[in-house]
């Protein structure tokens, strides 16, 4: 256990770093400062972490790969990039029409993708450059579009590794499309063929499972708890956190199913982890993914499926916690908000597993 002499407020942390507490927090929000939160919903950083930032002094040292796009829109697309997304990459959005809170972000965070629309524009075509010239994101794709910007055949124009060119389309949608499309075709070249959707981020989604180190790990009651806790306030016969490897579904907890884990093919959570959201699927024989799945028929029987990601650190979903039903059902908007704060609250003990090990790894240095 944590003793208390190790953890810090936010307030404290940013005291040591010799920060504004605004930025303590940002740091903490992207996982640079790893932190949990209290029952009270206070959020507590482990010293360790603060001293190592200390110690250091690059804070780009601590800028590992996150989940995350940053969308720098162009004037009054935002709102419509917040609403369109862009589904199926298997990435939280970050959506300004800021260049300078966009330079703010990027401080903080790796992101996987960069979209910079309007980039031969002042403040944009500047950090596009800055961030083309940053090895810390030599990992992550950045896109720029503009409207003097060719349109190709292939609507998405490589200028480099990871480095890409688009037109800059009159909708959100059309633009989400054109990305959507040439990340997709780039993961289908180095996936094997599945008859479920995978996310575009799926190779790195699994590594984070890999890493965190649950699939195969003995029963907490922590975890526990929280699945009984999302079957009674869903009113649900059969409730699950799953984490989803490779070739597997393998249930860390379970209430009212028997075994440990079914095939990944059988998963419904493969579409939770595709849309990356919470998901409800009110009657699982109308859903083509599912008509035919094996959890269908008997002696499981399954009509209702609805899930919520859980993720680690960093923001990758590693499975989730799901209710399921042999009725076709509904769940109303607070049976929704309990299952999605149940998820969350999943989330936030793999982030206080993490800190602990983090803790006894400085203390056994």
């Amino acid at each position: 256990m944590i003793d208390v002499k190790d953890i810090l407020t936010t307030a404290k942390a940013a005291e040591i770093l010799g920060v504004s507490i605004r930025t303590a927090q940002l740091w903490v929000e992207s996982g640079q400062l790893p932190s949990w939160k209290t029952p009270g919903g206070h959020r507590r950083i482990p010293r360790q972490a603060v001293m190592d930032l200390v110690e250091h002094n690059t804070p780009e040292q601590y800028l590992p790969l996150s989940a995350r796009a940053i969308i720098l829109a162009g004037e009054g697309r935002a709102p419509d990039w917040r609403t369109h997304g862009l589904k199926g990459s298997g990435l939280l959005l970050d959506v300004t029409e800021d260049a300078l809170e966009a330079r703010k972000w990027l401080s903080f965070t790796c992101p996987m993708l960069v979209l910079i629309e309007n980039a031969t524009s002042g403040n944009n075509r500047k950090l596009l450059a800055e961030l083309q010239a940053d090895q810390r994101f030599r990992q992550t794709i950045i896109i720029s579009s503009a409207e003097n910007t060719q349109n190709t055949e292939n609507a998405v124009n490589p200028i480099g590794h990871d480095r890409l060119q688009l037109p800059l389309y009159p909708d959100v949608a059309a633009t989400s499309a054109a990305i959507l499309k040439h990340l997709t075709v780039s993961a289908k070249k180095r996936a094997a063929p599945t008859g479920y959707p995978l996310p575009w981020n799926e190779r790195v989604r699994l590594e984070a499972v890999r890493q965190s180190g649950l699939v195969g790990s003995g029963p907490e009651a922590s975890f526990d708890n929280l699945v009984n806790l999302a079957a009674f306030a869903t009113r649900s016969p059969v409730a699950m956190f799953t984490l989803v490897t490779q070739t597997e579904q393998w249930f860390k907890s379970r209430t009212g199913f028997e075994g440990d884990s079914t095939p990944r093919e059988w998963a419904f959570c493969n579409k939770t982890l595709y849309e990356n959201d919470l998901t409800v699927i009110e009657d699982l024989t109308k859903d083509p993914h599912f008509s035919t799945n094996p959890a269908l028929s008997e002696p499981f029987g399954f009509r209702f499926y609805a899930g919520a990601p859980v993720r680690d650190p960093l923001g990758f979903a590693l499975g989730s916690v799901c209710v399921i039903d042999k009725i076709p059902r509904s769940l109303s908007q607070p049976e929704r908000d309990a299952l999605s704060t149940t998820a969350d609250a999943a989330s936030n003990l793999i982030r206080l597993r993490a800190l602990e090990r983090e803790i006894e790894r400085h203390r056994e240095i």
